[in-house]
């Protein structure tokens, strides 16, 4: 018997992603302030894969099936997240490359996530 789609899960994982993502600007900001590190694109790539690869894999490992469904779920909601928030926060034009590299990245390790959290979960 197939389990059906849960949003709730998918919304409790970008409440994990958005955790994650807090944590790791934190400790990235505070190693940009104290040590000679320089800011770079990559960094924050860093963290928006980092974030929501963790949450699709816990996500997934809850559901224990769908992970790809879950992972990329996650991973595009958290794409629409992120533009809201610069869209609102950042007086910058949006960059369509910088989104279009977001995005890959968002879906490429959200739905990796997925397929690994369910996997564990066997």
């Amino acid at each position: 018997m197939s389990k059906s789609f849960q949003l709730n899960l998918v919304l409790k994982g970008i409440l994990i992603a958005s955790g994650v993502a807090l944590l790791l600007s934190l400790i990235l900001s505070l190693l940009f302030t104290f040590t000679p590190l320089r800011e770079s694109s990559s960094a924050y790539n860093f963290i928006v894969g980092v974030s929501v690869f963790v949450a699709a894999v816990v996500t997934a490992y809850r559901a224990g099936t769908k992970g790809l469904y879950y992972g990329i779920g996650i991973g595009m909601v958290f794409i629409v997240l992120l533009l809201l928030l610069f869209t609102v926060l950042s007086p910058d034009t949006l960059s369509w490359l910088a989104l279009g590299e977001k995005s890959i990245i968002c879906i490429a390790t959200g739905g990796i996530g997925g397929i690994i959290g369910v996997i564990i979960r066997r």
